[in-house]
């Protein structure tokens, strides 16, 4: 396995008093050193980079996404609506997600959140379409592939009743709290 030293970053949080300003070695996925400014690693290294222009921070965590929604961010029906409105025009499409569409979008949102600093992600599953009730199972599977450290879970609303003009909406109120069904 490769091991790595990102050397002197410009900036590093370790969020303990440690003195990592020499940078930190990495192998495989883990931090295995932190190297005090103006020391080496104690073990051999594969690879040095030289972080003297950038900053080292922890990975950030998304608490709150809906995976499967990043395929009808644009969709034009939904563009502009206060909430009532959008759910109105995309729960129609929601409920014709396929597996295919299932793992594109747990792909794409994946690969936005680790693009964006993002390493760890909890999606609030709650739109399992006839037919695709292991679509947990697909982001599973799609997350690991990946890379990004998941909470999924399978979330619950009452049944809420949009009414046709929108303007008297009653609000969503959960059933039950929402299950965490899988740690990736």
């Amino acid at each position: 396995m490769t091991t790595i030293w990102i050397k002197d970053p410009l900036g590093i949080w370790t969020g303990n008093n440690e003195d990592a300003t020499g940078g930190i070695v990495v192998t495989g996925n883990t931090i295995v050193e932190l190297v005090a400014k103006g020391t080496k690693p104690s073990i051999p290294i594969n690879i040095t980079v030289d972080a003297s222009e950038h900053v080292v921070l922890p990975g950030l965590v998304n608490a709150h996404h809906h995976f499967y929604q990043t395929l009808t961010r644009a969709y034009p029906d939904a563009l502009d609506k206060e909430l009532f409105h959008w759910l109105k025009a995309l729960y129609p499409v929601w409920a014709g997600l396929d597996e295919e569409m299932m793992r594109l979008g747990t792909e794409l949102a994946t690969a936005e959140l680790l693009l964006s600093g993002c390493t760890t992600a909890s999606d609030h599953h709650y739109l399992i379409p006839v037919g695709l009730e292991h679509a947990i199972d697909i982001q599973v599977e799609a997350t690991r592939k990946l890379g990004l450290r998941t909470v999924l879970t399978r979330g619950s609303m009452s049944l809420v009743k949009i009414r046709e003009d929108c303007r008297q909406d009653t609000p969503f109120k959960a059933s039950k709290p929402s299950l965490m069904t899988a740690f990736v």
